[in-house]
């Protein structure tokens, strides 16, 4: 029986030497806290180290191991920014090394650099405008036995500061030999392995950190896409562990009172699109066989209603509802519009978050365990184990892909096989859905409510900044609101992107106190109070990171401005246009983007000027950018795969044939009895494993 035991899941501290142990956080920073983390740090790229005594212009650009004879040095003047220059010979040619960035009266350049003696080097090779053979802060080797075993194939690996090339390599040395140190079972069959040509766990590990030769891209060689393989049969395989398998659900019948009541009195019509989902959901709800069900819909396009609708009608029957969403403020929203509804239907609701303490927090839960209270709406603080409910018999989860599995499964455990609803604003392409979410009932809504308008997109340079202030002027004069969304809180050293701070403060000299600026580290009651003045009108201009980004609804806001847009992805920049055109008024979304864009980002920008299908936008960014939004964590940035880019274009095949594969695969084991290899096997690539919480499905 395997446990998770094995040397590589003690801690990363263990394969460092002890000059490297003061380097432990960084390590585990850049890594992670285990052995295992260190050895799934994979190599971005691998480099060939040629020894040549003797240069050539056809080893221009390659890097070269090589013999030089020192003929001078050349000191730059006082203060000079000048390289320091060691002139010599490699072989019949001259040659040169360029030093940047050592002080000229340091003792180590005539030590390390002696007149008429050789030395060996290794560096990059370049040729100067005076055809002379270069090398620019070259790697100084101590002696040629080193030299000669410097020469082969080499990974180059991620780093970060305080973390070099050479600390990589013998920390990752130690890795490998604890890998060894115990046994591990193959989790993959020897049908699977021998139809996909795979070399076993081990194998592939020990491939990818000892380079026999170059490839052309990341997913190229067998022991890549073996890794690659199995990280994404972890994922489907908690994806199915989500879905509860020990006990059918019970099945919910009325007679729809308290749903015809709410659709007597709202002020809209449920569109074809939702009737239909609305109509899958209760047939799930009403049979034995449970509700597990994924709603997909473009932002705006009336989700959370047919939720409501559900959670009503499990409410008719004597059950709680839960509504789980990813921040404060989305649940402050739904909140809203909830007991807003339920308060005429003399239903009790709540929200409960970090920021509900002492009394307040104390009350809730007691109607939450008395059953007084039906629908509970709160962020991770409804998950505790503090909350209990007396019936529950719904589960909603709104962006569903922010919360881990464990994260879900933990909620959906406070009840009897609850059904389980859960959401996402975020449009899958069909080609995906299967392949990630296998068995698991997929509803679309494709319609937005009547009274909307289409939002009209424009895309400036960030020098028009003074054309931009002047329309806000024209739209606030209307006693419209605006949002304006910036990629970072404060200034950056490494990057030239408008901050938040910058931005509100450059904002406020032309609109004075009609502008507030709103971020995710801000403390809750800032938070609420920035917000609700926005949304209650004493302020018309939020400037924001993109913690506006899901769910917020303003329908008097008709303008968003994304600041430096090519620095966000397809589905990100839809996500947050969402946030106007809420309304029957017109709303406008201005892309600011610096004028010296790469092919992808100027593609990106033209596919969301030009469209406003969630679909389509979802397939192109796909194709930009590849899976990593649709199948990752977050909403917005990549999902960071330890051993593949999502993101490469070049990955995309292999990306997707694995995810068909590995979708029919997880299935199986997950329906068959749950070997204890695979166990191993999820510690292994999961940052959350859920089989224990499965025993109790």
């Amino acid at each position: 029986m395997q446990d998770t035991t094995h040397p590589i899941f003690n801690g990363i501290e263990t394969c460092l030497s002890y000059s490297l142990l003061k380097r432990v956080k960084l390590f585990r920073k850049l890594c992670g806290e285990r052995v295992i983390d260190l050895l799934l740090h994979m190599p971005t790229y691998i480099v060939e180290k040629i020894y040549l005594e003797q240069l050539s212009k056809e080893n221009v650009g390659q890097i070269i191991i090589t013999k030089m004879y020192v003929n001078g040095i050349e000191y730059p003047g006082f203060r000079s920014k000048r390289p320091i220059i060691i002139s010599g010979r490699c072989g019949k040619v001259n040659a040169e090394i360029l030093l940047f960035n050592y002080h000229s009266s340091s003792s180590y350049i005539k030590s390390a650099f002696p007149v008429g003696c050789y030395i060996f080097i290794s560096g990059k090779l370049s040729l100067s405008y005076a055809n002379i053979f270069q090398f620019i802060n070259p790697e100084k080797l101590p002696s040629q036995a080193i030299a000669l075993r410097s020469a082969g194939f080499f990974n180059i690996y991620p780093l970060m500061a305080g973390i070099f090339q050479n600390t990589i390599y013998a920390a990752m040395k130690e890795a490998l030999r604890r890998l060894d140190d115990g046994k591990i079972e193959d989790w993959l069959s020897d049908d699977v392995l021998l139809k996909n040509n795979f070399p076993r766990f081990k194998d592939a590990l020990k491939d990818v950190h000892n380079p026999k030769g170059g490839h052309k891209f990341e997913l190229e060689t067998q022991a890549r896409k073996r890794l690659c393989f199995d990280e994404i049969l972890a994922e489907q395989i908690n994806i199915r562990l989500f879905q509860p398998k020990g006990h059918p659900s019970f099945a919910i019948k009325n007679g729809r009172l308290l749903i015809k009541k709410l659709l007597s009195i709202l002020d809209f019509e449920l569109t074809e699109s939702q009737n239909k989902v609305l109509f899958e959901v209760l047939n799930d709800m009403e049979s034995s066989r449970g509700t597990l069900r994924l709603i997909q819909g473009d932002v705006g396009c009336g989700k959370t209603i047919v939720a409501i609708l559900a959670a009503l009608y499990a409410i008719e029957s004597g059950y709680q509802c839960a509504l789980l969403v990813p921040t404060e403020i989305l649940a402050r929203q739904h909140f809203r519009g909830i007991s807003g509804y339920f308060t005429r239907l003399g239903i009790m609701s709540d929200v409960l978050t970090a920021a509900e303490t002492g009394k307040t927090r104390r009350g809730i839960l007691e109607r939450v365990e008395t059953g007084s209270t039906k629908m509970l709406v709160g962020t991770h603080a409804i998950i505790t184990d503090q909350v209990t409910f007396k019936n529950l018999g719904l589960v909603i989860i709104d962006e569903q892909h922010r919360f881990g599995v464990g994260q879900r499964l933990k909620l959906i455990g406070k009840g009897v096989a609850p059904h389980i609803i859960s959401m996402t604003a975020t449009p899958i392409p069909r080609t995906m859905v299967m392949a990630m979410y296998g068995d698991i009932a997929v509803s679309s809504i494709t319609e937005k409510p009547r009274n909307r308008t289409e939002i009209i997109t424009t895309a400036i340079q960030m020098n028009k900044i003074p054309t931009v202030i002047e329309s806000i002027r024209k739209i606030i004069s209307k006693n419209q609101k605006v949002y304006w969304v910036c990629p970072l809180i404060e200034e950056s050293l490494n990057t030239d992107y408008t901050c938040v701070i910058k931005r509100f403060s450059y904002l406020k000299d032309y609109f004075h106190n009609d502008v507030q600026m709103l971020y995710g580290k801000m403390k809750t009651s800032e938070k609420q109070e920035v917000f609700k003045n926005f949304k209650e009108g004493r302020t018309h201009i939020l400037v924001s990171t993109t913690v506006i980004e899901v769910g917020v609804d303003v329908p008097d806001a008709t303008v968003i401005v994304i600041e430096n847009a090519e620095k966000f992805g397809l589905a990100q920049l839809h996500q947050l246009r969402g946030r106007v055109g809420r309304s029957s008024l017109q709303s406008f979304c201005v892309l600011m983007f610096d004028p010296k864009l790469s092919q992808i980002a100027l593609e990106r920008i033209r596919v969301i000027k030009n469209s406003n299908d969630g679909f389509y936008i979802a397939e192109k960014d796909l194709i930009l950018r590849g899976g990593g939004e649709i199948m990752g964590t977050k909403q917005s940035g990549q999902k960071k795969y330890k051993t593949f880019d999502a993101y490469l274009p070049e990955n995309q095949f292999v990306i997707y044939e694995t995810l068909k594969q590995t979708s029919k695969l997880a299935s199986e084991i997950v329906n068959q009895k749950f070997g204890e290899q695979y166990k191993i096997f999820l510690a292994i690539y999961a940052s959350e494993n859920p089989v224990n919480i499965k025993q109790s499905f």
